[in-house]
């Protein structure tokens, strides 16, 4: 599924997952995605759990419990869901790095390729040390010295929330163009697996 025409803007996300390496067999247990048109305005959001067909690693900090996950449906069930939320749009993530890996990781489990990839997306964490100088790279302390209202924290659909809100301050403060405006073009030949892959 390419994408195709005008690109659409932004689709920010955020995961809550079992542990830290998908290498070792962590897996994604909640994803947030939230749409913002190119001028920073949200368009759209969009949450689901996931069952990770394992334990979920410390709940103390995701807090999603066996009983919230029993019925969640699994990666494979909701990857064309994923993949369409993504398409057309330049992915940004507090951290990109970590959730580009672990989403291109579950994709890959299923033997679907994607352009996820942390260099062609925007990271709200990195960009900070040029609009928010001297702040913490936290999610929390970047919302702190830039006003964005963080609720939920570690939530999937509340930090995507809060890591927009990032973006759009930095959007604000760049002006048009955006810095990262060659990653808005790039995404026009940016191939997604179709809905009903694999």
């Amino acid at each position: 599924m390419p994408g195709r025409g005008r690109p659409r803007g932004y689709a920010v996300i955020d995961l809550e997952t079992t542990g830290l390496r998908p290498s070792w067999n962590d897996r994604v247990i909640e994803i947030g995605i939230v749409h913002l048109d190119l001028a920073g305005e949200v368009t759209g959001e969009w949450a689901t759990l996931v069952n990770p067909g394992r334990d979920l690693g410390p709940q103390h900090i995701h807090g999603i419990t066996a009983a919230d996950i029993r019925h969640a449906p699994a990666f494979g069930e909701i990857a064309g869901a994923v993949a369409e939320r993504l398409d057309g749009r330049v992915v940004a993530a507090h951290n990109l790095p970590f959730d580009a890996g672990f989403l291109s990781h579950e994709f890959g489990r299923l033997g679907l390729g994607t352009p996820l990839d942390h260099t062609a997306g925007v990271c709200t964490m990195a960009w900070s040390a040029q609009f928010l100088p001297g702040a913490p790279r936290s999610l929390a302390a970047c919302c702190a010295r830039a006003g964005v209202s963080l609720n939920g924290h570690h939530e999937a659909l509340a930090d995507a929330r809060a890591a927009a809100g990032l973006l759009r301050h930095y959007l604000a403060l760049a002006g048009p163009p955006a810095p990262w405006e060659p990653l808005i073009e790039a995404v026009r030949d940016a191939a997604w697996p179709a809905a009903g892959d694999p």
